[in-house]
């Protein structure tokens, strides 16, 4: 039997170094044995990631060339004014991604399109593919939230337009895919139940078979070993983390060593040394994906740092990495998502704007950890979000949408 034709729609893939690169790599990886199965991406511009490469082969990779304008847009001056314009910053190129994929479409073929956002303009893209070819079935992905995202600067204009694209993507496409069950909610609310009936929850995954235990070059045997990996930026900031520590035991704080692993403000190191946490804390830079894995199994308790907000609808791929590590994981997270999947681990969460609470929590758990009384993740929660369980229920739903009628809205 001819196997189904899917194409996958998304702005980054590898070896662009980040992290929903990863992420769809792991879905492709998974399901390109039983569909057949293409990607359209953009072409990277940089080398990115060459670890990447060692999971992910690039046989079924097409490239949306941008155009001069949409590079020219996306690279040159004036971010405010194109802020203050644009539904989002790569949404020239959705142009040269509905042209290309066009392309594919007519000598490849296609059954099912799936888009991943953000940018959200992928999504825009896939909207006019569905009206120019109402019989495939169309999934969207969402990352993030989409208008309701909390940390959303748009102006009234920029706002109103992706509230408009954002109807017609809804009403349009077959089924919607969500990484948590807060991020599904938040943004269905304002929904009628024929719109709702389509979304569904679909964590991130990680990849068991991509971690090997790796010795560090100087391992710091009397110390231990806390780090984030990730970039900081926005209102993700490690602030909350520096003003805590003051309030740690000395004997606790002299027996730590917390690195901070991935891009970072230049400001940081001067931030380090404004608290005195030279000895303590260290900025590492970005390393490649396999090499942060590593570093993930090698660390003694690993951090989740998010922005502070009243709640949190996001669910990090790095906690799912983090989960893959199987290492004791510290939430400085809002109430939500993330905060709620650490607690079910056994692992302790601290409001982000509160120091008192973070540095009481962080020495419990460092006291755990010293006395060998730390916990480990469960089983079941391990299996939840390993590849072979969310490749297996992406498996099932598109099974299920190819046998489904299409919508056909087209308004």
């Amino acid at each position: 039997m001819e196997k189904l034709k899917v194409l996958f729609l998304t702005y980054v893939y590898p070896p662009q170094q980040y992290p929903r690169s990863v992420q769809i790599s792991h879905l492709v990886g998974y399901l390109r044995d039983q569909y057949s199965l293409r990607i359209v991406t953009s072409n990277p511009e940089r080398i990115g990631d060459p670890s990447l490469l060692t999971f992910t082969s690039l046989d079924n990779v097409d490239y949306a060339q941008k155009t001069f304008l949409a590079k020219f847009v996306e690279t040159s001056k004036g971010y405010r004014i194109k802020k203050a314009i644009l539904p989002d910053l790569q949404y020239l190129w959705h142009f040269d991604l509905y042209t290309k994929t066009k392309e594919i479409i007519k000598n490849f073929g296609c059954d099912i399109l799936v888009t991943f956002g953000q940018p959200m303009s992928t999504h825009i893209a896939g909207l006019k593919l569905k009206k120019k070819y109402p019989h495939l079935k169309w999934l969207a992905h969402f990352s993030d939230p989409w208008v309701d995202n909390l940390f959303n600067d748009y102006n009234p204009w920029v706002k109103f337009i992706n509230t408009c694209y954002q109807d017609a993507v809804f009403r349009n496409a077959d089924k919607l895919i969500f990484t948590s069950l807060e991020t599904m909610d938040l943004v269905m609310k304002r929904y009628l139940p024929n719109i709702c009936s389509k979304a569904l929850w679909l964590p991130h995954a990680f990849n068991e078979t991509l971690y090997c235990e790796k010795k560090e070059d100087n391992p710091l045997k009397n110390h231990l070993i806390i780090r984030y990996l990730g970039n900081f930026y926005g209102a993700r900031q490690p602030d909350c983390l520096l003003k805590a520590l003051k309030y740690l035991p000395k004997e606790q704080l002299s027996w730590l060593r917390i690195e901070f692993v991935g891009a970072v403000e230049p400001t940081l190191e001067k931030k380090i040394k404004k608290y005195g946490l030279e000895n303590t804390v260290f900025v590492r830079g970005m390393v490649s994906y396999r090499c942060s894995l590593e570093m993930m199994k090698t660390s003694d308790m690993l951090l989740i740092i998010d922005a502070p907000t009243d709640k949190s609808p996001f669910l990090p791929s790095k906690l799912m990495d983090y989960i893959g590590a199987g290492k004791p994981i510290f939430g400085i997270t809002p109430a939500g998502s993330a905060q709620r999947l650490i607690e079910e681990m056994g692992f302790l969460v601290a409001d982000p704007s509160n120091p008192d609470e973070i540095a009481k929590k962080m020495s419990e758990m460092i006291g755990l950890i010293k006395t060998g009384k730390q916990k480990i993740i469960p089983t079941y929660i391990r299996d939840r979000y390993s590849i072979q369980k969310i490749g297996g229920q992406m498996t099932e739903i598109l099974k299920g949408i190819a046998n489904a009628s299409p919508c056909t809205s087209l308004s």
